[in-house]
């Protein structure tokens, strides 16, 4: 027996082709699972917030960055002050409100005014500010790195 009788000889017509639509379902293929994947990421990331029973922690990220001489969205009677437990505000370094979740009303009983990082009012006008946070925040008020002050 020869090579010919072994093998079956194919000519060009009955090899596959790859068509440029498939090449392009490949990129696509990519890019869903690619996608699918990012959204799930991120789904889970916001499902990290806490319940289901477990110790809710929570950590404050300099996400906001002030340029030199501000006063990060406060007057200037509190552009250095210091907070409650003696932490001293740094205005080129705090997050901002929308990182941190700050809201005007209290959260299960916290509130801005019993927080470690609350710098009380000084104009009179009702506000204070906070130490990690930029802008003026209201005693009522609580965010996300809300710590109990135990001064």
């Amino acid at each position: 027996m020869g090579d010919d009788e072994r093998t079956p000889r194919r000519d060009a017509t009955d090899r596959p082709t790859r068509s440029r639509d498939t090449r392009d379902t490949g990129r696509t293929r990519r890019r869903f699972i690619w996608l699918t994947g990012t959204a799930a990421m991120a789904g889970l990331a916001g499902c990290s917030g806490g319940g289901g029973g477990a110790t809710e922690t929570t950590t404050a990220t300099a996400t906001t960055t002030q340029s030199s001489g501000s006063t990060g969205g406060v007057p200037e009677a509190y552009a250095t002050a210091t907070s409650l437990d003696g932490t001293q505000r740094n205005p080129d370094s705090l997050s901002s409100q929308e990182a941190v979740s700050y809201q005007d009303e209290p959260k299960d009983g916290k509130q801005c005014s019993t927080c470690r990082y609350y710098i009380e009012d000084k104009n009179g006008d009702g506000v204070g500010a906070c130490a990690i946070v930029a802008g003026e925040v209201a005693p009522e008020g609580y965010c996300v790195s809300y710590v109990e002050y135990e001064g």
